[in-house]
């Protein structure tokens, strides 16, 4: 029996360790991204009656949406402005959350940021939202000139063409709020979304950024490697976005993140963090329209035009 006796302890011993380690290691903090239209556009509901936020019905579709929200029971949130413009947010915010003032009083108040991160905010109690963004004016469409720059154009018009189509469901209203949220937050338009942007160009040589955009340093664009530059312009955004992201977190140890900004930060940002052995990404569909997930046949994923 004796020799049995200490192979049977080291496994044990070796268990113990391993127990010991995985206890001590802290907990991941758990970050949700919910990638948005920007309902707050003019153009996105001046023809489009049910596309307007302040729709009564869209108020009743906002109201479950932030219930939903709410259970995932975020500690933060943080919303597409940059941290500069911290004293503008919290001075709404806390006129908002007092009743001094309400969102229809606001010029962009159908917007993403106050329709679920200022209300549910205020729900939840929280004394501030922040402000994670770095703005670049920079768009999308400036590259046009370049080598095999038609197999960039081409999938970033099919791109915007599906776009318009699922954007046009909620528009028209055959969608709730929640519905075409979980179409942009879907796993396989995140994934179509970064191809577009943050793959496909670099496909394109031999050319130039049509642009006079005052943040773009032209000198830092290569002739050969124009694709790639365009890539490189916009990802920095991203990283800067991700820094102030882990910065304010590290800083105030938050541990349940809920960030809302446009659906392509949220394509990019998704692969950034998933990176990141710190922060564990929650799928927006873990917390949103459980519901009309149980009463409806799945939707087949549909590609969206990206948010700024």
């Amino acid at each position: 029996m004796n020799r049995f006796r200490v192979p049977v302890l080291s496994f044990l011993f070796s268990v113990c360790q391993l127990s010991l380690v995985a206890q001590s290691q802290p907990a991941k903090t758990q970050i949700m991204l919910l990638g948005s239209a920007h309902f707050g556009q003019t153009g996105f509901y001046k023809n489009a009656p049910l596309a307007d936020l302040f729709h009564e019905r869209r108020q009743r579709e906002l109201s479950q949406l932030r219930s939903d929200l709410a259970r995932f029971k975020p500690d933060v949130i943080f919303i597409e402005r940059e941290p500069r413009e911290q004293a503008d947010v919290d001075s709404v915010y806390k006129r908002y959350k007092a009743g001094e003032l309400q969102l229809t009083d606001l010029p962009y108040g159908r917007s993403e940021s106050h329709q679920l991160a200022y209300a549910l905010g205020r729900e939840l109690g929280h004394p501030r939202v922040y402000g994670i963004d770095y703005y670049s004016g920079s768009s999308n469409r400036m590259l046009k000139k370049g080598e095999r720059v038609d197999y960039y154009l081409n999938e970033m018009n099919a791109f915007a063409s599906l776009g318009n189509e699922v954007t046009g469901l909620f528009q028209s209203g055959k969608t709730t709020v929640s519905e075409y949220l979980l179409t942009l937050n879907s796993p396989d338009v995140l994934q179509k979304t970064y191809h577009s942007l943050f793959v496909a160009p670099a496909k394109v040589r031999k050319g130039f950024l049509d642009t006079t955009d005052p943040m773009l340093d032209s000198s830092r664009i290569s002739y050969d490697y124009v694709g790639a530059d365009f890539i490189s312009h916009f990802y920095n955004r991203e990283l800067r976005i991700y820094a102030n992201i882990v910065g304010l977190q590290l800083t105030q140890k938050n541990q349940r993140i809920l960030v809302i900004m446009g659906q392509r930060h949220a394509a990019a940002l998704t692969r950034i963090l998933a990176d990141d052995p710190d922060y564990a990404v929650i799928p927006v569909a873990s917390y949103v329209g459980q519901a009309l997930q149980k009463k409806k046949p799945a939707r087949t994923a549909t590609r969206i035009s990206p948010g700024r």
